[in-house]
C-alpha cells in the first residue's frame, strides 16, 4: 500500500514539490530560465525610440509649433515696384521704380522673435513629454508581461504538483489505501490548479498583447521579457525634499509651462506695441518729362478706429492662463512626487521585511518558508502524521505566497517606475535609488 507514493517522495526533496523556482539573488526572479536572446527593459524602450509612430508624431507637432512661431515672427517682405503712367495721352510717359519697406520703429518684431524662441524650447519639451509617456508604457507593460511569465511558470509548477497527487491519490483508492473521497478530493484540487493554470496562460497573453501595444509592434514580433523581477531591497530613497527640487529643474511639462509663460509675456509685449502707429518707408527714382528723379516716402498708420484691443485683450488672457497652468502643473507634480515617493518607500520597506534577499535554504523570505512548509506537510502526510486535504492547503499556500510574492516585487517595480517618471528621470538611471548613491 506504502510503495506506489515512496518511488514518488520524500515530499521535502526536490521532486513532487520543487522548491520555489523564482528565488532570486536577492530578491524574486519569475519565469523559466532566459534564453540566449536577451530581451531586457532597456532593449524594449530602445525598440520603442526607433520606430514608435507616436515619437515620429511628437517630431512632427514639435516642428509645426517651432515653424508657426518663426513665420508670425519673420520680418515683412520688401515690395517692390516698377510703373508706368499716362498711356494713351499725349503726355510723356512717366516711369517710377520704388521699394517699400515696412520699419519696426518699436521692436514689435524683436518680441516676436523672442517669443517664438520659447514656442520652439516649448515645443521640444511637449516632445520629451510625449518621448517620456511612450518609454514609461513600454517600461510599465514589461514588467506587467515578466510578471505574468513568472505567474504562469509558477501556476504549471503548482498544477503539475497537485496533479501528481492526484495521479498517485486515485492509484493508491484503485488499490484500496485511501478512500475514493480522498481520490476525488485531490482531482479537485488538480482541476482547480489547472483553471488557474489557464487563466495565468490567458493573462500572459493580454500582457502580451498589452507589450505589443506599447511597443507598436505586431503581436506574435514580441519577445519574452528576459529581466527577472529582482528588487534591491537594500535602495536607498532619497528624502522627499531633494526629489523635489530634482522634479521641478528635470520634469518636461514645468519646462514647457514656464516656456510658454516666457512666451505668452513676450507675445502681450509685442501686442501692446502694436497699438502703436505703425511706420512705413517708400525709396525710388521718377522719370517724367525727360527728368529723372529721386522719391522719399514716410508713411504712418494712424491707430483711430483699430487700437489692436482685442489682441492686447487675448495676450493679457494667455498671460493669466499661462500662469495658472505652471502653478497647477508645480502643484500637480509636488503631489505625483509625494504620492510616488511614499508609495515606492512603503512598498520597498514591506518587500524587505517580507521577503527580503529571499533565496534557497534561507529562512527569512516567504517564499522560502512557503516551500519549505509544503516539503514538511508532504513529509508528514507520507508518514501518516496528517490527512490529505492539510497536505493540499500547504500546497495552496505555498502558490499564493509565491503569487503575492511575485506580485510584491512587481509592485515595487512599478512603484520605482512612477517615483522616476515623477522627478523626470529616464528609465535606465541604474544609479539612482541604489544602496551606492
Amino acid at each position: 500500500m506504502f510503495t506506489r507514493w515512496s518511488r514518488v517522495v520524500p515530499l521535502a526533496a526536490t521532486g513532487l514539490f520543487p522548491m520555489c523556482a523564482v528565488l532570486a539573488q536577492p530578491a524574486i526572479t519569475g519565469g523559466p530560465s532566459p534564453t540566449s536572446a536577451t530581451f531586457s527593459l532597456l532593449d524594449a524602450a530602445a525598440l520603442a525610440r526607433r520606430q514608435h509612430p507616436l515619437l515620429s508624431a511628437a517630431g512632427g507637432r514639435r516642428q509645426v509649433a517651432a515653424g508657426s512661431a518663426r513665420q508670425e515672427a519673420a520680418l515683412l517682405n520688401p515690395v517692390f515696384e516698377w510703373r508706368k503712367e499716362n498711356y494713351g495721352s499725349p503726355l510723356p510717359r512717366d516711369e517710377f521704380l520704388s521699394v517699400t519697406l515696412p520699419v519696426d520703429v518699436y521692436g514689435r518684431r524683436v518680441a516676436l522673435r523672442s517669443a517664438s524662441g520659447f514656442s520652439a524650447a516649448r515645443a521640444l519639451s511637449d516632445s520629451s513629454t510625449a518621448a517620456r509617456s511612450v518609454e514609461f508604457d513600454v517600461a510599465r507593460a514589461y514588467w506587467r508581461t515578466a510578471l505574468a511569465a513568472a505567474l504562469r511558470h509558477a501556476a504549471a509548477e503548482q498544477h503539475a504538483s497537485i496533479d501528481t497527487i492526484a495521479r498517485i491519490e486515485a492509484e493508491r483508492a484503485a488499490e484500496g489505501a485511501v478512500s475514493n473521497g480522498a481520490a476525488l478530493r485531490a482531482r479537485l484540487e488538480a482541476d482547480r490548479a489547472r483553471l488557474t493554470d489557464a487563466t495565468a496562460r490567458a493573462e500572459l497573453e493580454r500582457a502580451r498583447a498589452d507589450l505589443a501595444r506599447a511597443l507598436a509592434v505586431p503581436f506574435d514580433s514580441v519577445p519574452a521579457p528576459t529581466d527577472p523581477l529582482r528588487v534591491d531591497s537594500a535602495a536607498v530613497v532619497p528624502p522627499l525634499a531633494e526629489l523635489l527640487v530634482l522634479a521641478r529643474a528635470r520634469r518636461s511639462e514645468l519646462i514647457a509651462a514656464r516656456s510658454r509663460v516666457a512666451e505668452v509675456a513676450k507675445r502681450q509685449l509685442a501686442e501692446r506695441l502694436g497699438s502703436l502707429p505703425a511706420v512705413g518707408m517708400q525709396a525710388g527714382s521718377k522719370r517724367t518729362s525727360g527728368f529723372k528723379t529721386g522719391t522719399l516716402q514716410i508713411g504712418v498708420s494712424l491707430p483711430i478706429f483699430d487700437r489692436n484691443g482685442g489682441n492686447r485683450e487675448r495676450a493679457h488672457g494667455d498671460v493669466l492662463i499661462a500662469a495658472g497652468e505652471l502653478r497647477a502643473a508645480e502643484m500637480a507634480v509636488s503631489a505625483e512626487v509625494a504620492g510616488a515617493h511614499r508609495a515606492y518607500s512603503t512598498l520597498l520597506l514591506e518587500y524587505a521585511q517580507a521577503v527580503g534577499t529571499d533565496r534557497p535554504g534561507d529562512m527569512n523570505g516567504i517564499t522560502s518558508r512557503g516551500a519549505t512548509v509544503a516539503g514538511i506537510a508532504g513529509t508528514a502526510y507520507r508518514e501518516g502524521a496528517i490527512p490529505l486535504f492539510e497536505l493540499l492547503d500547504a500546497q495552496r499556500v505555498r502558490a499564493e505566497i509565491r503569487s503575492a510574492a511575485l506580485h510584491a516585487a512587481a509592485n515595487v517595480q512599478m512603484a520605482r517606475l512612477d517615483l522616476l517618471h515623477a522627478i523626470g528621470l529616464p528609465i535606465d538611471s541604474a544609479r539612482f535609488l541604489s544602496p551606492t548613491q
